[in-house]
């Protein structure tokens, strides 16, 4: 019971605490996009041709100046930042420049069984202000041969324009801006691990809250992935309008500005609604991570896609807060991860 409050305090206190510093940052005014006009795959209410064209492999650039870590910190990695050029125009430069963090193992796997040159792809939530949970990642994965590659979504971390706060602009325009957001940050994943594929890498993925919300939508497109571990992830993008907590706010107010009609509604958000669509990957490929006392996401929805998937699922004691920023269930990805191929 204690937890259960505790929880649920947390969640709505760090809720409306990001909600007035972040997603109504300086009070600016919504990005009002009239992408549907100028990308009429918006439109189309089938996954296949929102997410088109299919992403060619991108040209990272890697900054070796920008090496984040020593060897003392990470003895079994090399630390590096990239960059790449999105395949999306969305008018903020800064935004379209995708960054990303590659933690490439130093060292032989000490398990026969784990694949050469396995690469887990990982993405963080809607708000990222660092790369803790990935470091921790790292820190359980680089010792036994595995990579850990981090990607900024859209607008996010290092990919926020100047004058607004990480997050603020993946809601804070209006439902075309919101679409838009959303084609890209899967573009820009699918593009980053068709690079990797394309050196040979098998790829895993992990994502959090937003970006397990990615994670998820790209075992929908990506062929050849090993595994995804999706950390309470919004299931279905409709129906959190109503549904979702103090932070989705933000997106209904984007939302509200000038309101296609709720058929026409329902068609734009149908790709980006996990719970209607089948995944790539095999049920026994995927894990979902439930957060019981979650007041951002409804954990009923993830546990209704896990029945519909038949996918596995592991529930946590935790709300939304704990869940994503915690250690325990990154720490828990990784020995599943490693658990798997014993």
């Amino acid at each position: 019971m204690f937890q259960k409050l505790w929880s649920t305090c947390l969640d709505e206190v760090v809720g409306f605490y990001l909600l007035h510093r972040f997603f109504y940052y300086q009070k600016q005014p919504l990005v009002i996009s009239s992408a549907r006009e100028t990308t009429p795959e918006l439109q189309s209410g089938e996954l296949d041709q929102f997410f088109s064209p299919k992403p060619d492999p991108a040209q990272l650039e890697y900054q070796s100046e920008l090496r984040p870590a020593s060897k003392t910190t990470f003895p079994s990695a090399e630390v590096k930042d990239f960059r790449f050029q999105s395949s999306v125009v969305s008018g903020f430069p800064e935004n379209d420049r995708v960054k990303g963090r590659h933690w490439k193992s130093t060292v032989q796997s000490t398990q026969s069984n784990i694949p050469e040159r396995l690469t887990v792809v990982a993405v963080d939530g809607i708000v990222q202000l660092g790369v803790r949970s990935f470091n921790r990642l790292a820190e359980r994965l680089t010792p036994h041969g595995i990579d850990v590659v981090m990607l900024d979504s859209p607008f996010n971390f290092r990919r926020t324009p100047p004058g607004y706060r990480p997050g603020q602009l993946i809601a804070g325009g209006n439902i075309d801006h919101q679409l838009m957001v959303a084609r890209q940050g899967v573009l820009d994943l699918w593009s980053l691990i068709l690079t990797l594929q394309s050196q040979e890498r098998r790829i895993g993925l992990m994502g959090i809250s937003h970006g397990a919300w990615l994670t998820l939508i790209a075992t929908l497109l990506v062929e050849k992935l090993e595994f995804a571990h999706a950390i309470t992830p919004p299931v279905d993008l409709l129906r959190i309008l109503d549904e979702g907590g103090t932070v989705v706010n933000a997106i209904r107010r984007g939302a509200s500005h000038d309101p296609p009609e709720e058929a026409q509604l329902e068609t734009l958000c149908k790709p980006l609604r996990l719970n209607q669509w089948q995944p790539l990957l095999s049920p026994d490929q995927i894990r979902l991570h439930i957060a019981d006392f979650d007041r951002f996401v409804p954990s009923l929805r993830i546990a209704e896609l896990a029945d519909q998937w038949g996918t596995r699922v592991s529930h946590h004691k935790l709300g939304h807060i704990e869940a994503t920023t915690g250690p325990k269930i990154v720490y828990q990805v990784a020995e599943e991860i490693l658990k798997r191929y014993q």
